[in-house]
Formats: structure tokens, sequence, C-alpha cells
């Protein structure tokens, strides 16, 4: 009996000492990648630390036994289903200054090597933080075109080379995998399967009008993706036969058209790429008891010249009623020996061999919903010229004003122009009002400045003879004739209480942003005591652009896409921009160009004394 009690003791004391030994080797620190869902072509994974208490390196040990460095290599598979990555600091990490920091990459792998200063930068782990611990670094992904809905881009972490040490590396303190002191944990993409319908599911439109229908995936799309679009009956009512959902966004309109009474369904497929979803909607077509409205004659803009090869658009005005357009192209004023052609668009694309030559064009808008077809009044005519000579010289002063603002303000623009030269400069300058394309008609008022002189204009909108407006103004100079150098101030007249203000720069067509670039407008930490406009302004060739808006640990919170026409000036509140997103403060709105030149700017005002500021977004380097 004593024998066989003493065996107990000792079993259940290997017993005890074995846990403990088991509970100390399961004390690990922990690395996750995390796992997010693609909701475009730009995706954020999250990379965090988990300070564990009982490991050699953590907030519980006493320094320099700190994680106070780290190296993170990440694996992604498939590798061409990215086109590119970043990897950066984040979180906890975000505004430390490192002694070291690198980051090598390689086709399907990239790596963060990083470390700070126990003394001036410690590193703030949140000891025994919830998983997966403390925000320390971000991936940010691009994703190709091979990045297949349906599929998940695998990111693990590489075992021989993530590591966490203290300051100086020491080997003693450092965690590994392999040493059993440090957890890594994996992630992935996921790119969902979109789903897809048709709102709304059913519709009724007269043979005088014409109806929409929305498409929508369940989320949106990495890629852009064409939906395919068929009319079980064309007769009745025809659709586009195709249309396309922009990568980042998850939807799209479409019109319909109705032909003759009757039902047609209306069937909307993605590609077998995209996971082949369907969807319908039942149109229903009804005779119209209005009359068939006669469209008004569209307002047709075109630029004054063009280079010779290069192509130019010749765009008009949609017309209610009108179901398509038909331009006119002649050589001669009369129209003559004119040529035409019908879109639905509102716009059209030339492009001539010849110099010294001109072409004029005019536009009708015809209904032809139903029964109808009837034509419009043919519209003004307006003629480009062609020519072997670059357009006149400009540079643009992105926002003036003359107009009421918030909170009791009223801002202003004054102008300085001098002539630093020997001989007489000359040109005009040039308004471009707010929300419309600018045209050959825009208001106008011509300079010329002997040498030495200077010029001044101390509310420049009403010396154009406009009385009140927000806008833009092209600086434009005379063949052969230099600029002056301009000096503008935007500034809000306080009357008796005096102006606050600041200077504008004259900007020139190079300093705008192109296809390719990237650039950055900060929103200000505190929303209450500011408030944040936004300011566009395209050059000939109109704009397209996306805005990714991240919070202040650069998470993603939004991504917008935008497309503006030619010589085109908006500037709206924050969330008009952003598609009513609202802004708490500390956020950074990066702008990607696709298409197009365009300048973008942050307008920053304070709630109280009204004094504005202006933040030019600058390509990144």
């Amino acid at each position: 009996m004593f024998f066989r009690s003493m065996r107990q003791f000792v079993v259940s004391a290997i017993a005890a000492v074995s846990l403990l030994v088991a509970s100390a080797a399961m004390a690990q620190d922990v690395v996750t990648v995390g796992t997010v869902n693609a909701t475009g072509s730009t995706v954020d994974v999250p990379v965090s630390i988990r300070d564990a208490s009982g490991t050699p390196l953590g907030m519980d040990q006493t320094p320099p036994a700190r994680i106070q460095a780290f190296s993170i290599h990440v694996n992604y598979s498939p590798a061409d289903a990215v086109s590119s990555v970043t990897f950066s600091r984040a979180g906890i990490t975000a505004n430390l200054s490192p002694t070291f920091e690198t980051k090598p990459a390689s086709l399907g792998s990239t790596s963060l090597l990083v470390s700070f200063q126990q003394s001036s930068n410690p590193i703030p782990f949140s000891l025994n933080a919830g998983a997966p611990g403390n925000l320390v670094a971000h991936l940010v992904f691009h994703l190709s075109a091979s990045a297949t809905p349906g599929t998940d881009i695998t990111l693990s972490l590489d075992g021989a080379t993530t590591q966490l040490t203290d300051e100086g590396g020491s080997a003693a303190t450092k965690e590994t995998n392999g040493n059993g002191r440090l957890a890594l944990v994996g992630g992935a993409i996921h790119i969902p399967v979109p789903t897809l319908s048709l709102t709304p599911a059913n519709q009724s439109i007269g043979t005088a009008g014409s109806g929409s229908l929305s498409v929508r995936t369940s989320s949106n799309l990495v890629n852009d993706t064409t939906v395919a679009l068929t009319s079980s009956n064309p007769a009745v009512a025809t659709v586009p036969a195709a249309a396309v959902i922009a990568a980042g966004t998850q939807s799209i309109t479409v019109t319909v058209s109705p032909r003759s009474v009757g039902t047609t369904t209306i069937t909307a497929t993605l590609p077998a790429s995209a996971g082949g979803a369907t969807a319908t909607a039942i149109v229903t077509v009804t005779q119209s008891t209005i009359p068939c409205t006669t469209p008004a004659a569209p307002l047709v803009d075109a630029p004054s010249s063009a280079l010779v090869g290069a192509a130019y658009t010749v765009s008009w005005t949609a017309v209610n009623a009108a179901t398509e357009y038909t331009i006119e192209e002649a050589t001669d004023e009369a129209f003559a020996t004119a040529t035409s052609r019908t879109t639905t668009a509102t716009s059209a694309t030339y492009t001539h061999d010849v110099a010294d030559a001109r072409y004029y064009y005019r536009v009708r808008a015809r209904n032809r919903a139903g029964a109808c077809d009837v034509l419009s009044a043919a519209s003004t005519s307006i003629s480009v010229a062609i020519t072997a000579l670059p357009p006149p010289a400009r540079r643009a002063l992105v926002v003036v004003g003359s107009t009421p603002g918030s909170f009791g303000s009223y801002f202003k623009t004054s102008l300085q122009l001098f002539n630093p030269k020997t001989v007489t400069v000359s040109g005009k300058l040039v308004f471009h009002t707010q929300a419309v394309s600018g045209t050959a008609t825009d208001p106008s008022m011509p300079y010329s400045i002997a040498p030495g002189k200077t010029i001044a204009f101390a509310d420049l909108l009403p010396a154009m003879n406009i009385a009140t407006g927000l806008g833009s103004v092209d600086l434009v100079a005379d063949t052969d004739s230099p600029f002056p150098v301009a000096l503008a101030r935007v500034f809000n007249d306080a009357g008796a209480a005096g102006t606050t203000g600041l200077t504008l720069e004259a900007l020139e067509p190079e300093d705008a942003l192109l296809p390719g670039d990237t650039a950055a407008v900060l929103v200000p930490a505190d929303v209450t005591r500011f408030r944040l406009n936004i300011g566009v302004r395209t050059l000939e060739r109109g704009a397209a652009f996306t805005v990714t808006v991240r919070d202040r640990d650069g998470a993603v919170v939004r991504t917008v896409a935008k497309t503006l026409p030619a010589t085109y000036f908006r500037q709206v509140g924050s969330a008009e921009l952003l598609d009513g997103l609202a802004l708490t403060g500390g956020e950074s709105l990066t702008i990607a160009v696709t298409d197009g030149a365009v300048f973008v700017y942050g307008a920053t005002t304070d709630n109280i004394t009204n004094d504005p500021s202006v933040q030019l977004a600058r390509r990144i380097e």
C-alpha cells in the first residue's frame, strides 16, 4: 500500500513538472497577417504583433529586453494576381523614427526590416492585448487582371526570416518560429464571387419615353468588368450590348429604349472570369399618350484650334427627349459640303492631317422613342482651326472668386501683373465658372502692360464685369508674348476688421497631375474648428482619377472614382467629393490619376476667423 501511494505521488509530481514546462513553452509572441475581402483593385492588409507575457521580449521585461526590432517576411501566392505591393509601418510604429529600415522584395515576396532605439523611440506595445495585438505595419496590394473572383491570395509568413529582437538584436532573447518563442499566423485576400441584380425588377415605360436599369454587383469589383446585356424582344425595347462596371465600384446605370408596345425580359450576365452570375428584369412598354416632344437644339463646344494629327473632341449638352444626335462636319460655314454621323453619345472625336484648314460643326437632337421621329433645329455652328503651331501658352489660377461663404465670410481675389521685360507683354484673362466645362465664349479681359509697369485689380471678377461667382482663371499670353509676373491673393474681406488670406500661384500645365501620378491632401485634425473643401480643375482633355481615403492608422475607409470633362472647375465640400463620407479628422486623401490632367487642392478655412489656406496636391515622387 505504501509503495503504491509513493508511486502515485511520483507520477503526479512528474505530471505537474511536465505541465509547468509545457506552459512555459506555450508562452509565445505572435505575428499576424490579416485576412481581408478585396473591395477593389487596391487592398489594405494589416500586420500586427501581439506582445504576450512570459516571453524573452516584452513590456513585462526590463529594458533592454523589449521588442524594438522586427523582420517580417510575407510570401503571397499566386504572385501573378498582384501587380505591385508596398510594405510600410503603421499603427504604433507609424510615427516613430527608426535607426534602420529596409524593404527587400521579389516576385511573390516582400519584407519589412526595422529597428528603433529603446531610449528615444520605444515601441508602445500593449501587453497581452486581444488578438491580433497591436497594428505595426500594413501591406497595400494592387491586384492585377489575374485576380480571379472566387479565389484567395494566400499571405504566409516565412518562418526562417520572420523574427523579433531587442534593439541590439541579441541572440539570447531573439524570438523566432524555429526556437518556439514566436507564433506566426498567415492571412489571405479573399476575392469574392459577385452576385448580380437588375433594378427595378419590373417597370413600365411609354413608347415616347425611356427607362433605366441599375446593374449592380454584391461587392466592389477588382477589375473593370464588362456586363453583357440582352433583350428577349428587341422589337419591344433595347439595351446596350454591354456595360462596363469600373474597378473599385459595383454598379452602372443603363438606358432602356422603347420600340413598340409589349413586354420583354432584360438579362444581364457577368463574364465567366467574374463568376458568370446573371440577373433579369421585366420591362413593359405601353403606348404613350403624351405627344412626341421635339428636342431643343444642343449647345455645342469644341477647342478653338487643334494641332495637325492630334485628336480633339466636339461635345454638346444632353437634350431632354433626345434619343440620338446627328453631328455635321463641313469645310464651309454654309455646310454645303457637310458629312454627318449619328450617335447616342454627347461627344465625337476628330483628327485631321492638313494644317491651315478650318472645320465647322453643328448638331441636331433627334427623338425616335417609340413611334416618334422628330428632329431639333440645328445648333449654333462652331469651328476648329487645324494648325501646325501649338495652342497659346497659358497658366492657371486654379480658384478665384467674389462670393459669400460660410460663417459670414466673403471671399474675393486680388491680382497684380508686373512686366519685367523690355517689351510690352499682352494677353487675356479667361474666367471659367464652376460646374460647367469651359468654352470659347467664357468671359475674358485683355491686358497689355508696358515695360516695367504693374497693373492691379482689387477684386478681379467685378473688374471682368462678373458681379459675383466662383471659378478659375486662365492667364493666356498672346503669340510671342512673354508672361507677366502674377501675384494673386484670395482673401476673406471682413470690412473694418481687415482681411485674412493667402497667396495663389499661377500654375503651368506641366504642374498638373497626369496619368500615373499620385498626390495627397491631408484632412484637418479637428474638423469642428476647420472646414475643408476640395477643388479640382481639369485641362483640355478632362481627367479621371481615384480618391482613396485612409484614417489616421492608414486603414482604407473609402475609395471613389471620378471622371470630369475638359476645362472644368469645381470646389465642393469633402462629403460631396467622397460620395457622402463624413470625415472625422486626420484622414489622408490619396489621388491617383488614370487619364487626362488635373489640379487638385484642399481649401481649409478656420470656422471662427474665416482665415483660409490652400494645399495643392503635388505629385509624389
